[in-house]
């Protein structure tokens, strides 16, 4: 997406990886995992645009700053999930 900001871009790999930390960080509530999936299966079918997305991601994942950190690298710069949103657990 041209014009909002650069860095490498991630691999198949590391979406994999991503999907092992979120589902082994929510081992013990498989429906926040499944929540996750189900957000990820909309996006990717168009039933919710990437603002939606994240959106739902940010709420999803609030209070867990490594998994809102690990969702970033898959964002462009300028739609980053910012870590104030994090910190004060909202």
């Amino acid at each position: 997406m041209a014009g909002e900001g650069s860095k490498q871009n991630a691999t198949r790999d590391d979406a994999y990886a991503y999907l092992r930390t979120v589902k082994n960080q929510f081992q013990n509530y498989r429906e926040k995992y499944n929540d996750f999936l189900a957000i990820m299966n909309n996006f990717n079918a168009g039933r919710i645009d990437r603002n939606g997305c994240i959106e739902e991601v940010k709420e999803l994942f609030k209070g867990h700053r490594d998994l809102i950190s690990g969702f970033n690298v898959f964002l462009p710069v300028s739609l980053e999930i910012a870590d104030w949103y994090n910190l004060e657990g909202r």
